[in-house]
């Protein structure tokens, strides 16, 4: 993409800054809540920790496709609202659970269902908002924009639950996560009165949500993208919550040496998101998607063989720069493929997608990494030699390696 003569970012509307200063301080807060809970549950071991995750993934793959029709008839602010407002009083209402019970395996199965019906609600809406909120044109920048400052947030947010986790485990992080939502919460009723385009038509629910499947699926690059975005999802999804708290554990490292680690990862994200922020995206963002998933993968390598605490931070960075470039790209190609008025459909569509891949992926790797003779570093290896793989493979489908944004 030639970058214009004057910057896209000048001409992004305000109201998508606030959005943006909500959305980064409520990710603040879920970075150190997802952390808390995979760390509490990889006390108990691999097998736990990925029932946890399958428990949370399970009825927000159940609910998505629900929730994106709620959110394309009833609008996604409002949605977006709604689930905010769950959000707030289920962390609030952990945190004098925790300090009565403390963090039983129950406990975290509980959390984890709770959190996994509201997110099939929250996510598509979510979602949907940047193309709500600017140009079709913009969209690159725009969520390059939320993935710069999401990194400033997400490098203290992951450092800083680290920090909590070893202070006061899951009651901290969530009583730090319900004043995140409570930011949040202010910001969309500040923008309650912005009209954030039509909603859907008033058909029966299965009929929306029918229309939408139809949407992602019945269009050649729709498919192509959201196909290598859940076998991306399958693999690097799990990594911060499961993956890396184990390996931590098995290298010795603490619970802040773990979050600064995952934080890497954001450092390395936020690399490629400035570029796009600054200059766009780069020319053939379906080829450059597919090189960002090849990179990512020689970064989990990296991670997965480098002991040497600075060695493995360089990984994690590289690792990041591949997520970044993948998600850069691929996110604005997907995102403007449909027309407005299913947005939320086509995100629960991803979303579930995402969400399958992990209900399938997390109790393979948590089981594999407790399988005797079978250690958490040879797990990692073949993850990142299997993104390797997938990238090689993008980049010869030539409906991803041509696609532009539009």
């Amino acid at each position: 993409m030639t970058p214009p003569a004057e910057p896209d970012t000048q001409r992004i509307p305000v109201r998508y800054w606030i959005w943006l200063f909500g959305a980064v301080v409520s990710l603040l807060g879920d970075l150190t809540m997802t952390f808390a809970i995979g760390w509490s549950a990889s006390r108990h071991g691999g097998q736990v920790a990925g029932l946890v995750l399958l428990v949370a993934a399970a009825p927000r793959a159940a609910l998505l496709l629900i929730g994106g029709a709620v959110g394309d008839r009833y609008g996604a602010p409002k949605v977006l609202l709604a689930s905010c407002v769950a959000m707030f009083a289920v962390t609030t209402a952990l945190v004098p659970t925790t300090l009565a019970v403390g963090e039983p395996v129950s406990l975290l199965l509980i959390t984890a269902l709770v959190v996994g019906v509201i997110d099939a609600f929250f996510l598509p809406a979510s979602r949907s908002m940047p193309r709500l909120l600017v140009q079709p044109e913009l969209i690159p920048r725009a969520l390059a924009s939320f993935q710069v400052t999401g990194v400033v947030f997400a490098v203290t947010g992951t450092a800083v639950g680290g920090v909590l986790v070893a202070w006061s485990g899951l009651t901290a992080a969530a009583g730090f996560d319900a004043l995140t939502f409570a930011v949040m919460i202010v910001v969309l009723i500040s923008l309650r009165n912005t009209p954030a385009g039509a909603t859907g038509p008033r058909t029966g629910m299965f009929r929306a949500i029918l229309d939408g499947v139809k949407v992602a699926f019945g269009r050649p690059l729709t498919r192509a993208l959201l196909i290598t975005m859940t076998l991306a999802a399958g693999l690097l999804m799990p990594l911060d919550g499961l993956l890396l708290p184990l390996l931590a554990r098995d290298h010795g490292w603490s619970a802040s040496t773990a979050g600064l680690l995952v934080a890497s990862r954001s450092v390395g994200v936020g690399v490629i998101a400035l570029r796009i922020l600054a200059r766009g995206a780069f020319p053939r963002p379906g080829m450059f998607a597919a090189l960002g998933m090849v990179l990512a993968g020689v970064g989990l390598l990296g991670l997965s063989t480098l002991d040497p605490l600075p060695l493995a931070f360089l990984a994690g960075v590289v690792s990041g720069i591949g997520v970044g470039t993948f998600t850069g790209h691929v996110l604005p190609l997907l995102m403007n493929s449909v027309e407005r008025e299913y947005l939320s459909r086509l995100q629960s569509v991803v979303v579930l997608c995402q969400s399958l891949a992990l209900v399938v992926m997390n109790p393979i790797l948590g089981t594999f990494a407790d399988l005797d003779g079978v250690r958490i570093t040879g797990v990692c290896l073949g993850v990142g030699a299997l993104s390797v793989l997938i990238g090689l493979l993008a980049l010869t489908r030539p409906i991803l390696r041509n696609a532009t944004v539009t």
